[in-house]
């Protein structure tokens, strides 16, 4: 924690006292260690050859954000000092400098919002609302342009022990929250239905077996159109009976509608959980159509887009409500907007395994849990499934 504290307090502080170079420079390798993960699927869509390009756009991509922030408060600070021909540059540039770092959140590039700075914070003394990283920042300015820290008193009130706590699927009682470990290679070749439905099917009788009362399995962890399959779906509502299960398969609602969702199948019936928010590129294309045709017939073998519901669904189980998302969605602001107590999400994190994704989802969920006092049951392929809690003096139970 104190770690933590002292290097994002650190490198905000040096950033700010640094020039123009500097500042294009840290945001061009943070775009890169941040988010470089993404240029992995590139090798499931037999284009290897991506993914350096990939990860040198997200270099330059927040290389210039951060070359263009740091213009901007360049602009305000020479402004000041020909306006007023007594206050200086050296006088305001560090304080314009934090300013133009509270836009930071607000970048979000087709709706992309995994490059948050509060993220710094989630392990640290501080905590992660707006205000806090505002107050922090605008002190470390305060700091930097007149080197009295004093001013450094003022992080008293950003700071926030009480953290979200992780736990393992094994501490659930009544929920079994299943880990799995299916090759994105291998999943959707067809040949290979019937042994991950063998799979997801050994899982259900295990949780009857351990008497659970609720199953959660990853995101497409049936790799096809489930509600297609009748014999494998009339598997899954016998036992459903016995259990209640939540599992992650493609639906089809008809020609060019095709879902990515989760089957909530309860007492030898289903509904039908749909994605809501869809991943920008992976699963709609967020350009112009004539654009969107272009690069899914380049880059995605001519697939058509996902297509995404107005409304997110719950699941009544044990006694509780629990809101439905399916992986980039459960990291996405608009699924916490009507702060839900419980949250399901489901997950395939199989296009960006061995990398930094995983552990970048979880300080997101973290954050959000953090921010809306929600508790998360993440079941996910390809990396640990887990449970995230409020701190305890955040939640009644």
């Amino acid at each position: 924690m104190l770690i933590d504290t002292i290097f994002a307090l650190s490198g905000l502080y040096l950033l700010i006292s640094s020039s123009r170079g500097v500042w294009f420079f840290t945001g061009f390798f943070m775009g890169i260690f941040w988010l470089w993960w993404m240029a992995i699927s590139f090798i499931y869509y037999h284009l290897p050859y991506l993914v350096p390009l990939a990860i040198i756009f997200f270099g330059l991509f927040w290389g210039i954000v951060f070359a263009i922030l740091e213009k901007i408060a360049s602009f305000f600070a020479k402004l000041i000092e020909k306006k007023t021909k007594v206050i200086k540059y050296d006088l305001t540039i560090e304080i314009f400098r934090a300013l133009v770092l509270l836009v930071l959140p607000f970048i979000t590039p087709f709706g992309f919002d995994w490059f948050k700075p509060q993220l710094m914070f989630i392990d640290s003394v501080f905590g992660v609302e707006y205000w806090q990283y505002a107050l922090i920042v605008i002190t470390l300015g305060l700091v930097a342009n007149t080197k009295r820290y004093i001013f450094l008193i003022l992080l008293i009130f950003a700071i926030d022990l009480k953290h979200p706590i992780v736990y393992k699927p094994s501490f659930l009682k009544d929920i079994s929250l299943v880990t799995t470990h299916e090759d994105v290679r291998q999943k959707w070749k067809r040949q290979n239905q019937l042994k991950y439905t063998q799979n997801v099917i050994k899982a259900i009788d295990e949780a009857i077996k351990e008497n659970k009362k609720l199953i959660i399995l990853p995101e497409s962890v049936l790799p096809y159109f489930l509600n297609l399959e009748q014999s494998y779906l009339e598997q899954i509502l016998q036992r459903s009976k016995k259990i209640t299960i939540v599992v992650g398969s493609l639906y089809f609602k008809d020609k060019n509608n095709f879902r990515n969702s989760a089957y909530l199948i309860k007492d030898g019936d289903y509904t039908i959980a749909n994605k809501v928010v869809l991943v920008p590129f992976g699963e709609a294309n967020p350009l112009p159509s004539f654009m969107s045709k272009i690069v899914n017939k380049i880059f995605f073998d001519g697939a058509v887009d996902y297509k995404a519901d107005s409304n997110y669904t719950y699941l009544k189980a044990l006694d509780k409500d629990y809101k439905i998302a399916i992986c980039y969605e459960g990291t996405n602001k608009k699924t916490f907007e009507d702060h839900p107590k419980y949250l399901i999400i489901i997950s395939n994190n199989g296009w960006f395994v061995p990398s930094i994704e995983p552990t970048l989802q979880k300080l997101l969920l973290k954050y959000y849990v953090k921010l809306y006092k929600t508790t998360i049951y993440h079941a996910i392929n390809a990396s640990k499934s887990y449970i995230i809690t409020p701190h305890p003096e955040d939640t009644n139970e």
